[in-house]
C-alpha cells in the first residue's frame, strides 16, 4: 500500500518541517550571532521533537491495529491433560 515504511515517512516530514523553519529567517535576521545560533538550535531542537512524537505516534498506531488483528484472529483450543476421576480405570 505504502512505497515507504511508516518511520521513514515521518522522519521524512519532520525534515520537510525542519526545512521549512530554516528557510523563515525573520526572527534570526536581528539580534547577535548567539541570537541567531539560539534561534536556529531552538528550532532543529523542535523539528526533532515533531519527528519523535510522529514517529511515536506511528509506532502507536502499528501496536494498536497489531491488537486488533490479533483479537479478531479465532482463538484455538488446545486439548490439555486429561484429568482421571475415579470412575475411569486406571
Amino acid at each position: 500500500m505504502r512505497s515507504q515504511p511508516l518511520g521513514e515517512a515521518s522522519r521524512r516530514r519532520a525534515e520537510e518541517q525542519f526545512k521549512t523553519t530554516k528557510k523563515i529567517p525573520h526572527q534570526t535576521e536581528a539580534g547577535t550571532p548567539a541570537q541567531r545560533a539560539e534561534a536556529e538550535k531552538t528550532a532543529r531542537l523542535r523539528a526533532l521533537r515533531l519527528a519523535k512524537e510522529a514517529a511515536d505516534k506511528d509506532a502507536a498506531n502499528r501496536d494498536a491495529l497489531a491488537a486488533k488483528v490479533r483479537r479478531a484472529e479465532p482463538r484455538r483450543r488446545v486439548p490439555g491433560p486429561r484429568i482421571s476421576s475415579p470412575s475411569d480405570p486406571t
